[in-house]
């Protein structure tokens, strides 16, 4: 080599070595770098994202019956699988980034980061990811496809809002073809999750010219062809199937494509019906179908639905279960479908439940109507409950009405067909049995005969004796093996399990008879046993009797009240109400079934029936809350608020009692029982009202009010107070140590007020209350022990009481209004003068605390005449739809002082998501995000702090405390 070349040479190692710094930016360098980073890191990322995906098609388990997803499913599963392969593809991608900075590549590798952090459900890094790429690339295809990915990301986060905008910022740019067909898929991704089911067809629509594979084509016509079918668009539906089938798609979209085809396909003639029907049976008989032979059944019974064929569809149906196949969801959509042809066609509800309960068990647990069919389950299996307890108690009713010895011929006839049938049972499976094994015998004898063909085929094409030959010898004992296990090579090797010694005697190809175990019954005590059961539960005595018959009237009223508020079938409801009022015309829920039947003969148009049960129930039952339904639709609320009033006065009156003010503590339960008398606290006041006389009347009085409370409110929760005082009552009668007057009244004491009595002292009341039936009581008993307060004001009397009562007002809610807070001194019960202890520090009960809680609310105040505002509660109803459908958020009003109207928006599950709300409302999609010139405050409230601010109601000291909690 000269010294010219060897110049050359040295030219060239510096340019190249001066190529290879990333600081320069000559047109050397960045062919350089741009040549190293596509081919050495971006390009060996993408092919791995490229596999990692298919993999993820190819892994996916698609359900037919429902619309397939238009991305493949992640989750933790998937990401771990993956999770090698995606930190490979991070790995490659972050080569290009460190080394080739001034390389045009740089962006797409960071596309490829974020790809894999969103398949590694990182979703909060593939945003930052992607935005970066959005913020700082100079290429428009890479930000286009960066922005896709970004929407994508956003919906896997649930923040359609942020999705949205994505969406529509892309609207407005020119997309290549590749990031055009990904938007549309991302837009038709976004409007189904909004369940917007026209627009997510008008996007899967515009994506179809822009794919290059046809598969992927295939698949996404398939979806827009069930989006079709979905919302019963059979021509269109028909349309994109048959483009499917003229392209060619993998096996499972054609198979699904030509059922489908006859399920779009009209109808219009005998003829149409017939090629349908023979189009079934030739892909039934194609061998090609054989895994799929359970769904063909269940299509056919589809088709036959159609046609109002139900006894053929249910054929079809069973026959659908009875096969066998690969799709692991079917049974459970042909159980759902017998359901439904039962429980909406047939109204077998009986036998709708069996088929509703298989359906659940097996049904697919993400399918969007999952929980509705769960739902029906759970009715239809009370209904059975009720059903069945009707059917047994009026059997067991009529065993009862029998003659002993007639009843006993019955119950052993009874026995007697039941042993048949099982018999008869046993036979047909040890027949099915036979059969079965005489199918595998011909399996067998065929395999040894192709075994036989391979020795002949062996032992012929080699020249070679097939023991002589090692390949053929390998191959026989692997298929031993896979057949029949590992074995020893002994005599009568078919006959021994697996694993015995070789040693072991032979075993007799001649079935062993199995001695009869000891002690086992004969059929003839078996049968006599079943019949002492049968009649074990026949009610036979009277109590017996009416137990059964109680059991039959709470079901018949049960089964009415689901045929008419679950099931809605008014006819078979009227039915079950006429029977139970027939039979049980005394029943405790004849009220409420004369006006469940005023609003049944309502519904079905017949006045004159109406007219009947409305005369029924104002004349039999003038004083309930059914009368005042009739002439009253809203007595219901307005009796809520009643019920509250009722409350206080309640209060009241325990607040006097707990005084041993009785006079006034009866005038207040009386005041309750005239201007309340449908208050649902009755029994608290008959008990209060018993207490009263337990204190200042005869202790037969007290005896009789007891007894009366017992049979007038047998549910009561009060109702082991009352018990404790009858059997104290009854032990002192015993003993001759019952008082025969009255206790005289309490001296009068300085006013007081009790608050907040603990558990002991509500059973000191009692016990007192029942020491006073006992002779040598002192004339003026002592008070129980109390606590002394300061005295509150008179609205805030009853509101003290509500907590000082845990057995007596048990059922009470809260009161609306706070108590204030008060400085509490104990005072001895003994000792009146006894001297005070230093007072306790005043705790405020309404301050606002910054803790965690169990829901969170956003609240806007605004101006209620503000012209801006008008319309705004619906406004956010429609924003809450489209922005927030998943969380559910309730919209409500309340009206301030000041002129000022509040809107409260929730629950939120943390104050992380009721505070991103109120900053999304500076957003202009928002309401009020373009709202000026008017003053309007927006905050976060917790709901325990919410009740407060209600009672409080003071808005800038909750402001204060918001700005510097949050």
């Amino acid at each position: 080599m000269n010294k010219t070349s060897l110049h050359i040479l040295f030219i060239l190692a510096g340019m190249l070595l001066a190529a290879c710094s990333a600081e320069r930016n000559n047109p050397l360098s960045k062919t350089y770098h741009n040549t190293t980073a596509r081919y050495n890191g971006y390009f060996l990322a993408r092919e791995k994202m490229r596999l990692i995906e298919k993999g993820l098609q190819d892994q996916m388990q698609y359900d037919y019956n429902q619309v397939l997803p238009l991305y493949p499913l992640i989750d933790s599963t998937t990401a771990t699988a993956f999770e090698a392969d995606l930190e490979d593809v991070k790995k490659k991608a972050s080569h290009p980034i460190q080394y080739h900075q001034n390389s045009k590549w740089i962006d797409n590798s960071y596309i490829e980061i974020g790809k894999a952090n969103y398949y590694q459900l990182n979703f909060a890094e593939a945003v930052r990811t992607f935005k970066y790429v959005n913020a700082t690339s100079k290429d428009a295809a890479d930000r286009h496809e960066a922005l896709v990915w970004l929407m994508r990301a956003f919906m896997q986060l649930d923040e359609m809002e942020n999705a949205q905008q994505v969406s529509e910022f892309l609207r407005k740019e020119r997309l290549n073809k590749a990031s055009a067909r990904e938007l549309y898929l991302a837009r038709a991704q976004y409007y189904r999750l909004q369940n917007d089911t026209t627009k997510a067809i008008e996007n899967l629509a515009l994506s179809l010219p822009n794919f290059d594979e046809k598969d992927d084509q295939s698949r996404a016509r398939f979806i827009l062809a069930q989006l079709y079918q979905l919302t019963k668009q059979n021509k269109e539906a028909y349309a994109q199937y048959i483009k499917i089938l003229r392209r060619n798609p993998p096996y499972d979209l054609g198979f699904f494509s030509r059922l489908n085809l006859g399920q779009v396909t009209e109808l219009s003639d005998e003829q149409d019906k017939e090629r349908i029907a023979s189009y079934y049976k030739k892909m039934l008989k194609d061998d090609k179908n054989l895994e799929y032979r359970d769904r063909i059944y269940y299509e056919m019974a589809q088709f036959e639905l159609r046609q109002q064929n139900y006894d053929k569809a249910l054929e079809l149906l069973q026959q659908s279960l009875k096969t066998k196949g690969t799709l692991s969801n079917q049974k459970a959509y042909s159980y759902l479908s017998a359901g439904e042809i039962y429980f909406d066609k047939l109204h077998k509800y009986d036998l709708a439940a069996a088929y509703y309960d298989s359906a659940v068990q097996v049904y697919p647990q993400r399918a969007p109507e999952y929980e509705a069919v769960a739902e029906r389950r759970d009715i239809l299996a009370d209904f059975a409950k009720q059903y069945s307890t009707i059917q047994t108690q009026d059997s067991l009713q009529r065993l009862g009405r029998m003659g002993e010895a007639e009843r006993v011929e019955f119950v052993k006839a009874l026995v007697q067909r039941e042993e048949e049938a099982r018999q008869q049972e046993m036979a047909r499976q040890q027949e099915q049995q036979l059969i079965a094994e005489k199918e595998s015998n011909r399996s067998n004898n065929r395999r040894n005969q192709n075994d036989t063909d391979a020795f002949a085929a062996a032992s012929s094409t080699t020249g070679v004796w097939y023991f002589d030959n090692p390949t053929a010898m390998a191959s026989a004992r692997a298929e031993f093996v896979r057949r029949w296990g590992d074995r020893p090579l002994q005599d009568f090797w078919r006959n021994r399990s697996r694993g015995e010694a070789a040693n072991q005697a032979d075993v007799a190809l001649a079935p062993v008879p199995v001695a009869p175990e000891e002690n086992q019954p004969s059929p003839e005590e078996r049968a006599l046993a079943q019949v002492q059961q049968y009649l074990k539960d026949v009610p036979v005595t009277t109590a017996d009797m009416q137990r059964s018959e109680k059991l039959m009237e709470e079901a018949l009223f049960r089964l009415a009240n689901i045929y008419a508020q679950s099931l809605n079938d008014q006819e078979r409801a009227i039915q079950t109400y006429l029977a139970l009022l027939e039979r049980f015309p005394r029943s405790e829920h004849a009220a409420e079934s004369y006006y469940s039947l005023y609003l049944l003969y309502g519904k079905a148009g017949d006045e004159q029936q109406k007219r009947v049960y409305y005369n029924k129930v104002k004349q039999e039952f003038p004083n309930t809350t059914y009368a005042r339904l009739l002439d009253d639709s809203n007595f219901m609320s307005k009796n809520a608020a009643e019920n509250l009033k009722a409350h206080t006065l309640y209060d009241s009156a325990y607040s006097f009692y707990d005084a041993e003010e009785y006079e006034m503590t009866t005038e207040m339960l009386n005041k309750v029982i005239s201007q309340y008398p449908l208050n649902d606290i009755q029994d608290k006041v008959a008990f209060l009202r018993a207490m009263v006389t337990a204190r200042t009347q005869k202790p037969e009085m007290l005896r009789q009010q007891l007894q009366q409370f017992k049979a007038a409110y047998p549910k009561s929760p009060l109702l082991p107070q009352a018990d404790q005082l009858l059997a104290t009552y009854q032990e002192l009668e015993k003993k001759n140590e019952l008082r025969q007057e009255a206790p005289a009244p309490p001296e009068p004491k300085e006013p007081k007020t009790a608050v907040a009595l603990s558990p002991e002292k509500v059973s000191i009341n009692i016990a007192t209350a029942t020491a006073s039936m006992a002779k040598g009581t002192p004339q003026s008993l002592p008070p129980a022990p109390v606590t002394q307060v300061e005295e509150p004001k008179p609205q805030q009397q009853a509101e003290q009481v509500e907590q000082k009562r845990p057995e007596v007002a048990t059922a009470t809610p809260p009161v609306a209004e706070p108590q204030q807070p008060v400085a509490t001194t104990a005072v001895p019960a003994d000792s009146a003068s006894a001297p005070t202890a230093p007072a306790a520090p005043v705790v405020d009960p309404l301050a606002y605390e910054a803790t965690q809680d169990s829901a969170f609310y956003f609240v806007l105040v605004y101006p209620s005449d503000a012209a801006a505002f008008k319309d705004v509660q619906p406004k956010y109803e429609k924003y809450n739809s489209t922005y927030y459908k998943n969380q559910n958020l309730q919209v409500d009003s309340v009206a301030l002082a000041g002129g000022k109207t509040m809107l409260r928006m929730g629950p939120f599950g943390d104050s992380k998501q009721a505070l991103a709300y109120n900053v999304k409302q500076k957003a202009p999609q928002a309401p009020v995000g373009r709202i000026r010139g008017v003053d309007f405050t927006t905050f976060v409230i917790s709901s325990a702090n919410y009740q407060k601010f209600l009672q409080k109601k003071d808005l800038e000291a909750y402001i204060a405390f918001f700005k510097n909690n949050y």
